[in-house]
């Protein structure tokens, strides 16, 4: 009798987590004889929550390894602490427990996890390499969601913000902080830089978990005495128009970003190295602190997760994070600001892993430095550079009052990409005709509100 319940139990629980009232009536069993049943099968069954939210599952092994995976955090001297564990449930879903006790079931991989899973341009270059060591296809495109969290429990070492998943990716971050190379010291950059895009084209860099379809790399930069972790974005080491143009677009987000703290708004600090026919875009990291140290940062794609909305625009994320309390009015103004000036700029990569949070409480986040704003309008296709004609998106009535510093940003950004002698003529006459063509706009008929 005790074996078929204790199968019956398996098979509903083989679908989805369930309740203690859910399962005496699938079973037909009383509280008691369902508390014995459990007790019995504690090896197998997970139990999850506690008093009348108490509920079941049945561990899934990820790629027939462990069921479980422990997350850690690395604080800002570098040292880790446990976060807290996930377990794969059968049915698809996983059981989230804090090291404060607290938990929570998911029916997918949970919001905060989700900027852990590798993607991008050198996520692509990794799944080919290490695909035989970790069984999986050789085509990201190939991989599934869990494909990438178990990719990143083995290769996390290097994750952006300060959370790292599994044993093995602990193993390799703690290795590797024993054997920290030294920082690049700023007179070895034009030739230490070359190198290190070569090795990123190539995959010899372990740059799997840096977001992103640009090619790029991270690393630690001596300044002053002083480490800063920066992100290096570089341009092809070719002579042609496809890789001019890229030449020139790194350039125009330097300016960019300049242009956005002239506005009065947080951005990256950013600076250009010229080294031969690349150029490099070199980012300082505000997710990172000292050679070791990391802090906590999250994307709007995953903070749009946790409140199960689709990723639309960054107009109505600000409103809907606004009105949820997870940003304050300041704050969603901000990415309503920098969504028009990023219509204005030409920047059509409005995606929701170029805007990153800062979690400042439990609910509550603060937006991160600006990042990640170009004219991508311009960007080559398929290896060739096309003409292409700006045109300014109808205003939207929420960005109204936004207007007239947004606009002021965009005119001082075309304007100095129209006089920087580093961006080529042909994109400098580009640059010019749409400044031209924002002033026309600027002193046109206003909307009143």
């Amino acid at each position: 009798m005790r074996e078929k319940q204790q199968q019956q139990l398996r098979e509903l629980l083989s679908k989805r987590s369930l309740s203690s009232r859910e399962l005496m009536q699938g079973l037909s069993v009383s509280q008691p004889t369902l508390s014995r049943l459990i007790q019995s099968m504690s090896h197998e069954v997970v139990t999850m929550g506690k008093g009348r939210a108490t509920c079941y599952g049945l561990p899934r092994k990820i790629h027939n390894r462990s069921s479980c995976l422990p997350i850690y955090t690395i604080d800002p001297r570098g040292d880790v602490h446990t976060y807290g564990q996930l377990t794969a449930l059968q049915g698809g879903q996983y059981w989230w427990e804090s090291a404060t006790g607290t938990g929570e079931a998911f029916n997918q991989i949970p919001w905060f996890l989700e900027d852990l899973l590798v993607t991008g341009y050198s996520a692509r270059t990794f799944a080919q390499q290490q695909s035989e060591a970790l069984q999986l296809p050789r085509r990201l495109a190939d991989w599934n969601p869990e494909d990438k969290l178990f990719a990143a429990s083995k290769y996390g070492e290097d994750q952006v913000g300060n959370l790292l998943i599994g044993e093995d990716s602990l193993a390799r971050y703690l290795a590797k902080a024993r054997e920290l190379p030294p920082a690049i010291e700023a007179k070895d950059q034009l030739w230490k830089y070359p190198q290190l895009a070569q090795q990123t084209l190539a995959g010899e860099l372990n740059s799997a978990l840096v977001r992103g379809e640009q090619p790029k790399f991270s690393i630690c930069v001596l300044e002053q005495g002083t480490p800063y972790h920066m992100l290096i974005k570089f341009s092809p080491a070719v002579d042609s128009h496809e890789a001019r143009r890229y030449f020139d677009l790194l350039i125009c987000e330097h300016l960019a970003l300049e242009a956005v703290r002239t506005a009065g708004h947080n951005a990256a600090r950013s600076r250009i190295v010229i080294a031969g026919s690349q150029a490099f875009l070199c980012l300082k990291r505000f997710d990172r602190r000292g050679p070791l140290g990391r802090l906590p940062s999250i994307s709007l794609k995953s903070l749009n997760m946790r409140i199960n909305f689709p990723c639309d625009s960054w107009v109505a994320a600000s409103q809907r994070l606004e009105k949820c309390e997870m940003i304050n009015a300041k704050d969603a103004r901000k990415l309503r600001w920098l969504a028009l000036f990023s219509d204005l700029v030409g920047n059509t990569n409005q995606h929701f892993q170029n805007i990153s949070l800062i979690p400042h409480q439990q609910n509550f986040y603060i937006l991160a430095p600006i990042y990640g704003i170009r004219p991508t309008l311009y960007e080559p296709i398929a290896g060739e550079v096309p003409r292409r004609l700006f045109t300014p998106p109808a205003l939207r009535n929420e960005v109204v009052p936004e207007l007239p510093s947004a606009m002021e940003a965009a005119i001082f950004f075309w304007k100095s990409a129209a006089v920087d002698e580093r961006i080529s003529t042909e994109f400098r006459q580009i640059c010019y005709e749409n400044c031209e063509l924002l002033k026309l706009q600027h002193h046109g008929p206003q909307l009143i509100v």
